[in-house]
């Protein structure tokens, strides 16, 4: 499933010429004093969370990750050889317990409700360059990707990626990008040419520990590694309860539901179920 994801999600640069391009091969050169997004993010109540990213499309969750926590996490991808851009994440106990991590959860469902799911993790490296110059990769919104191939994960009428970063991010490497208020822009197609949005795009330095959320029709992109580290990162991505995906997609193994604690075993149930399933509840209810 995860060479589907990574083969559809390669080609989301479809340009005016019909042409389709990559997002790893698209550069577009910036100078390491580009603007940086900055915000108090350490200080926001989770209501302020919940209201800046509904304005915002993103939202910075410092030291999601507490750093001896991080420590075992950086252990253990070397102990269990996790590299590249894998979901074969969750032999690494260190990994579980982040699905359910009350720094995450608790805004998300602030943003979302009560109700939300948990429906892929993946571990993604991007290799140093120290030799290139620093380039930003196309400028795209996550919905939709891998349908073509049958992927219908990120096919949910919304949903959130949490971006869980293990090194720091500098303008060499690798930082974030994203296009502030993005996510209330209704005039573009998923799939197309976002670069004339490029004079919006802002830096986003996540320092390792940190995460950052960001919306699925969030105008955003990654951008080449230019420094001499690997940079390392933990996607997790949760959806509310109702918004199912258009397509089948795979339930998580019983083996797996089973073993978790309560909390983390809520996130992990339905993963084909949506407003059907909302409604059937609540209709027992009455």
């Amino acid at each position: 499933m995860i060479k589907r994801f990574l083969r559809s999600f390669r080609n989301t640069g479809d340009i005016d010429n019909g042409e389709t391009t990559s997002i790893h091969d698209f550069s577009a050169p910036y100078s390491p004093d580009a603007p940086v997004f900055e915000a108090d993010f350490a200080n926001m109540s989770t209501v302020e969370q919940r209201d800046f990213f509904a304005e915002n499309g993103f939202l910075v969750i410092p030291q999601a990750i507490k750093p001896s926590e991080l420590k075992k996490i950086h252990a253990e991808i070397v102990s269990h050889g996790l590299t590249g851009t894998t979901e074969d994440i969750w032999k690494a106990p260190s990994m579980l317990p982040l699905i359910e991590n009350e720094k995450i959860v608790a805004p998300l469902r602030a943003i979302f409700g009560e109700e939300i799911r948990f429906f892929k993790g993946a571990y993604v490296e991007a290799p140093p360059q120290p030799d290139a110059e620093p380039g930003r990769h196309w400028l795209h919104v996550d919905y939709g990707i891998g349908e073509r191939d049958g992927d219908f994960r990120n096919s949910c009428a919304s949903w959130i990626n949490v971006g869980y970063y293990l090194t720091d991010l500098s303008p060499r490497h690798a930082p974030f990008w994203v296009c502030p208020g993005s996510n209330r822009w209704y005039h573009f197609v998923p799939e197309v040419d976002m670069e004339y949005m490029n004079d919006q795009a802002r830096m986003v330095l996540a320092k390792a520990g940190d995460a950052i959320f960001f919306h699925s029709l969030t105008v955003h992109a990654t951008s080449d590694n230019v420094s001499n580290e690997i940079r390392q990162a933990l996607f997790f991505s949760y959806r509310p309860a109702w918004a199912r995906p258009i397509g089948p997609v795979p339930e998580w193994p019983q083996e797996f539901i089973d073993k978790a604690p309560p909390e983390r075993r809520k996130l992990l149930v339905g993963m084909n179920q949506g407003l059907e399933y909302k409604f059937s509840t609540v209709a027992g209810k009455n």
